[in-house]
């Protein structure tokens, strides 16, 4: 089973042009991001985590050249920020959502996409039933202590009074 997370415009109601609207997206490792990281930010529009990527590169280059390593070893160390981008793809995706003025509306588990949005408009026109709050009950009262008589001290501690 898939997760999807879902969104709806937030200035629109529930109808069927805002229904065109609804955004699914699926929380997954990105591969694409992976192989093509900073063509995959420029193609989703991410353009300040593009630039947050490039600085990550260009500090990891001049940590590299400053410690003195070299090729083989400054390699695997240059794919860090788009490992980071490929494993927060989802997340950097679902920000830019929210700067468009969606609305985290969901989140549907399902088999597939088609089945995600067959379960979420399911119950997209109907309206929430509200359940009323229930007043708050007050807690039973606590059970009295019994009163002893010589020894008001419980466990490994001395008794009241006594030497230390």
């Amino acid at each position: 089973m898939k997760t999807y997370l879902v969104f709806e415009p937030a200035e629109g109601g529930r109808d069927a042009a805002a229904a065109d609207r609804v955004v699914f997206l699926r929380e997954k490792f990105r591969w694409l991001a992976l192989i093509f990281g900073p063509f995959w930010l420029l193609w989703n529009c991410l353009w300040l985590a593009f630039f947050v990527w490039l600085a990550a590169i260009l500090v990891l280059a001049v940590a590299a050249y400053i410690v003195g390593l070299n090729e083989e070893a400054a390699a695997p160390l240059m794919w860090l920020p788009t490992l980071l981008v490929a494993f927060e793809g989802t997340e950097l995706l679902r920000r830019k959502l929210i700067r468009r003025r969606y609305r985290e509306a969901g989140v549907t588990v399902a088999a597939d996409l088609e089945d995600a949005e067959r379960r979420y408009f399911a119950n997209w026109q109907g309206s929430v039933p509200v359940v009323a709050a229930k007043p708050p009950v007050a807690p039973p009262p606590a059970p009295a202590m019994p009163a002893s008589s010589s020894n008001s001290v419980i466990g490994l501690f001395p008794e009241p009074g006594g030497r230390r």
